[in-house]
């Protein structure tokens, strides 16, 4: 694994670009302090020399408890103070993705606690324009608009179905209550599938085999010394091998389900008739005079209240309310409508929702 010399900039006098081996500042000649950002730029070259190389490899370079000089890991005493190790404080190494590994001393926030945890590879995506465009403009379509409007008109209906007690032919698997059988005959009620035979096939069958391993460079690790090495990873590599394969394939044939099948007659309450009325503003809604003989009955009922607005501009807008909400209004009444910009239904905007 290639290691690379960084660099720190000092935090004391400003000089930037010092040298990763270095332990004091070429500037002002203060230690490297404990916590300092190493980066590496994108020029760095890689390490050749067999003692920087072991310098490197050995480890973070730890900070003297006496004096604060940087010494490294291949020294017992202070490079500064000549201060045995004792329980000096090791200066901190973190790993990066291939695209996280600081390039300059600017970059000076902390280093990415998922990749100190766990090492990996990680991405930054950046949201397109045109995404960001597209998303606002299906927003702004599916929104909504407040539209001051008055009471243009209002109408209402009802409805009452009328229904007749009459005799009506049906046909069904069995007769219900009440039927008079007419006839009956055997016919087919269903079908199920059932086996016939096979017949020999063959097909092309796909498998995914493991043919090796890949190894490639997955980011970069700060040594704690002014150096970085890079992480490599492994992937397995497969190759898909195909071969042919024979089977039997079985062939189903439909065989129908017989049953017996009748005809009856039966009475029964069916819709003949609709009453209607109808009204606007000036009218409170009623329910239509229904006249019944002795074989009809009343069946469904129906009712729809519709308010009528209009806006400054001419513009009109329907709106159908429950019989409740529909009698809070009258023509001429000033209200807030919440109209959609896309496809929707027109509210009214109720004073406790403004």
């Amino acid at each position: 694994m290639a290691i690379r010399e960084g660099r720190w900039d000092c935090p004391t006098c400003g000089m930037v670009g010092v040298l990763g081996r270095q332990m004091n500042c070429p500037g002002c000649a203060t230690p490297r302090p404990q916590g300092v950002r190493f980066y590496l730029p994108d020029d760095a070259a890689e390490v050749t020399d067999a003692a920087h190389l072991a310098r490197a490899a050995a480890g973070a370079d730890w900070i003297c408890e006496h004096c604060g000089a940087s010494t490294p890991a291949t020294q017992d005493r202070c490079s500064g103070c000549g201060a045995e190790r004792g329980g000096s404080a090791l200066q901190g190494t973190h790993e990066y993705g291939m695209d996280d590994v600081p390039r300059s001393g600017q970059d000076r926030g902390a280093p990415p606690q998922a990749l100190m945890t766990q090492p990996g590879r990680r991405r930054r995506w950046k949201t397109p324009a045109f995404l960001v465009a597209l998303v606002a403009g299906v927003m702004w379509c599916n929104g909504s608009r407040e539209v001051e409007a008055t009471v243009a008109a209002a109408d209402w209906e009802r409805a009452v179905e009328v229904q007749d007690y009459r005799t009506v032919r049906e046909e069904d698997w069995s007769v219900p209550q009440g039927g008079r059988e007419q006839r009956s005959w055997r016919a087919i009620r269903d079908y199920r599938q059932v086996l016939d035979h096979y017949e020999n096939r063959t097909r092309q069958v796909s498998e995914r085999v493991q043919s090796g391993t890949r190894t490639y460079t997955c980011g970069t690790r700060d040594l704690g010394n002014g150096h970085f090495e890079d992480r490599t990873c492994t992937e397995p590599q497969y190759t898909t091998n195909y071969r042919t394969e024979s089977y039997q394939e079985p062939i189903y044939r439909r065989e129908p389900i017989y049953d017996t099948k009748h005809a009856y007659e039966i009475e029964r309450w069916l819709p003949n008739d609709t009453v209607w009325a109808r009204g606007d503003a000036a009218r409170d809604p009623s329910w239509p005079a229904v006249t019944l003989d002795d074989k009809e009955r009343e069946g469904a009922r129906m009712e729809k209240y519709v308010l009528h607005f209009r806006d400054k501009d001419g513009k009109t807008y329907d709106v159908e309310l429950p019989m409740d909400r529909y009698r809070r209004y009258r023509p001429g009444q000033a209200v807030e409508l919440r109209v959609p910009r896309g496809s929707g239904k027109v509210e009214i905007v109720e004073p406790e929702q403004r």
